[in-house]
């Protein structure tokens, strides 16, 4: 029984350390918050580009011969 209220203590404190870390991540990142979305942004627009290169490369690019074979 003592075992069992000691392993939930020690639940509850890793859980409010876990809690405490979360909130100041969240406050740094809020001070932060033009040059988060700054890199997001960057981040989204690299994605696109690389999917809109392959799909070009890959789907759009297909000789003509090709193109209604199945």
């Amino acid at each position: 029984m003592v075992e069992m209220s000691s392993k939930k203590s020690q639940r509850a404190t890793e859980l409010d350390e876990s809690v405490s870390r979360i909130d100041e991540d969240l406050q740094i990142m809020e001070s932060f918050d033009k040059e988060v979305a700054g890199v997001e942004d960057g981040i989204k627009d690299s994605m696109k580009k690389a999917d809109r290169e392959y799909k070009d490369s890959h789907f759009h690019s297909v000789p003509r011969a090709r193109k209604h074979q199945r």
